[in-house]
């Protein structure tokens, strides 16, 4: 095990929180003490109970905090459609650190064929063909992709659609199927301010029309 995997299951697991809140609840203990709260005992042992005390509830809340946030943060960095989650592949972040954008993206293509399942690499891929090498067209495929993925969760679907509207909606675009797609997304996703921009953008949209016409 590495030094920052020791050190991070140490964190999650509450040790460290609990050496902290067992100084802490020391220190109270012994200010009880000498406030006259705690009426009888030699200080030390109200610096005693009082560190138990602190260390027990440090550990245990830091524990079942962790606990959850471990769940929820696989799921938002990479989930999968079917609940199992995928390591994260530093050794590509690490590529498109370094701006070697065309082998990151290689690299985002093959895990996408191994987790078949999964839309994050496909939108890893589509957003480093979009922001870094400025192939709209490539990027639209995989953002469709993500689209037609099965069982595909709403919050990659959501993501994807606001991606292709806005290649829709970007000079050289297509605003017939920009309007396509804010009608899509609406449908899809009513609520929120999302939704609002959407409906701004079809009216915009159509008074652009109508002014060409006119």
């Amino acid at each position: 095990m590495t030094h920052e995997n020791r050190t991070t299951r140490l964190v999650h697991s509450g040790r460290a929180q609990g050496i902290g809140g067992a100084a802490l609840g020391g220190l109270f203990g012994i200010l009880l003490r000498v406030a006259g709260m705690i009426p009888v005992g030699p200080i030390w042992l109200s610096a005693l109970l009082g560190a138990a005390v602190g260390a027990a509830i440090f550990s245990t809340v830091t524990h079942a905090v962790f606990s959850g946030s471990e769940e929820l943060a696989k799921q938002l960095t990479f989930p999968d459609a079917k609940g199992t989650y995928a390591p994260q592949y530093s050794h590509i972040q690490a590529l498109e650190v370094q701006e070697k954008f065309d082998e990151a993206l290689a690299a985002w293509l093959v895990v996408a064929e191994e987790w078949p399942n999964n839309p994050s690499p496909l939108l890893r891929a589509a957003d480093l063909q979009l922001r870094q090498l400025g192939n709209a067209p490539a990027a639209l495929e995989l953002f469709e992709r993500v689209r037609r993925m099965p069982d595909v969760r709403a919050e990659h679907v959501k993501y994807a659609s606001q991606k292709i509207i806005d290649i829709h909606l970007a000079p050289g675009g297509d605003e017939g199927r920009a309007l396509v797609e804010l009608r899509r997304f609406i449908h899809a996703f009513p609520g929120g301010r999302e939704a609002e921009g959407a409906r701004a953008a079809i009216a915009r949209i159509k008074g652009h029309t109508r002014d060409a016409g006119a």
